[in-house]
């Protein structure tokens, strides 16, 4: 067997690792100079800055079958959030896993008392179940579920807005509670940590002992007399199959088939620092009506970030804010002095501001009758795409592993139920 696989994201290099790992002769065509797509990290001034906050579920079951965490060297941000309000903050985690913190969560203001049994109250519940079967049941929105399960506004409104909404990038939690319930689920079952160099020593792992072609733009694919041929600006190759792990714009392109493709945006900035501002090692979460969604000092759990003694800050804006990056800058600038004051906000230096526009697809209540499958109306050519599954990592490597399992007969991993 004999395949090409379009894209060097995490869909792509998935698929191609199962298949070589399987025998199978395979070569990934990537458009851009590295590969990674979404999940990458840049070199800015010693700074080793990510593409968007992003962190890895380790609890995933897909990146559980595939990843090598000790080579990751992964680094743990503790459970829990900071929660940033007038005149103060709250900070609050897991009493179970961090035992520093029991004090400070149950004095913490910003949430009843009975919200914070209700917590506890959840996550034995959505600890029985297999967490796949989380994914599904009734057609409601996040926002209804945490309600219906008694939740207050204001619980919602100081912690799981934010929290959740830095997932979802959606901070009026109008997201599938399907969802919710999985990544609840995987925050419990794991941790979200960082491999020690960022988020892109993931797809560099999983690219390991494949053979990876860059800067090679895919322009067409035509039905060949033993499978596909596949027109690149490189020139013509040819192979037994073909998967499409591409941009939803790019698989319509290239095969007509149809992936979610409403994008939601986020916007990112990060700054360096020559003193230290904060010792806070948690996410910290900003209030509603601001810019700042959520913060975190990535460089105090991890100093392999930031330079020798310089700090990493990273602030999370959801969507795209109509201002232009001096005024979002400044905007966001003048929250964080609240925080800090503007002495100190003013040795904060800007590395990169990043606006991500098709950061996730859209995924409502019942979004799941829209997903794609990995058939194509082209003979031998399947996508892999997190248009299968579900906007995230897992979404992303499982929708690549089962397009190597259509190729391969593997029934087992081809019946295997989404997040599973």
């Amino acid at each position: 067997m004999n395949v090409i696989v379009v894209g060097g994201g995490l869909a792509g290099l998935t698929a191609a690792k199962v298949l070589r790992e399987r025998g199978a002769r395979v070569r990934v065509l990537e458009q851009r100079a590295e590969v990674g797509g979404r999940v990458r990290t840049r070199d800015i001034d010693g700074f080793r800055v990510d593409l968007g906050f992003q962190v890895l579920f380790t609890a995933y079951p897909a990146v559980r079958r595939h990843v090598d965490f000790a080579a990751l060297d992964l680094v743990a941000i503790p459970p829990g959030a900071v929660i940033r309000k007038p005149g103060g903050a709250d900070r609050m985690g897991d009493p179970v896993r961090d035992a520093a913190v029991l004090l400070d969560t149950l004095s913490a203001s910003s949430l009843h008392f009975s919200d914070k049994v209700r917590v506890a109250r959840l996550a034995l519940q959505l600890k029985v179940p297999p967490a796949h079967s989380l994914l599904y049941g009734s057609e409601e929105s996040t926002l209804d579920f945490l309600r219906r399960q008694g939740f207050s506004y204001a619980s919602i409104d100081a912690f799981f807005g934010p929290f959740f909404g830095g997932i979802f990038l959606k901070r009026d939690l109008s997201p599938s509670a399907g969802l919710f319930r999985y990544y609840f689920r995987m925050l419990t079952d794991g941790e979200a940590a960082v491999p020690k160099l960022g988020m892109g020593e993931l797809p560099k792992q999983l690219a390991r002992g494949t053979d990876v072609r860059t800067n090679v733009r895919v322009t067409r694919l035509d039905a060949a007399a033993n499978g596909v041929r596949v027109q690149t600006s490189n020139g013509v190759e040819e192979a037994s199959h073909v998967i499409v792990a591409a941009s939803p714009p790019e698989i319509r392109r290239l095969t007509a088939a149809d992936v979610p493709s409403t994008p939601v945006s986020s916007t990112y900035l990060y700054y360096g620092a020559s003193v230290q501002l904060d010792d806070e090692t948690r996410l910290q979460l900003g209030t509603s009506g601001g810019l700042i969604n959520n913060a975190l000092w990535s460089s105090n759990t991890n100093a392999a970030l930031a330079p020798r003694h310089a700090h990493l800050l990273s602030v999370t804006v959801l969507g795209d804010p109509p201002l232009d990056d001096k005024a979002l800058d400044h905007g966001v600038r003048a929250e964080l002095s609240r925080w800090y004051g503007p002495d100190e906000v003013a040795k904060l230096r800007l590395l990169s501001l990043d606006r991500v526009r098709f950061a996730q697809f859209a995924q409502p209540p019942g979004f799941e009758r829209t997903l794609a499958g990995h058939a194509t109306p082209w003979p031998n050519v399947l996508i892999a795409s997190e248009g299968t599954s579900m906007s995230s990592i897992q979404g992303a490597m499982e929708s690549g592993e089962k397009a190597a399992a259509i190729l391969l007969g593997d029934v087992e991993a081809m019946s295997r139920p989404r997040g599973a």
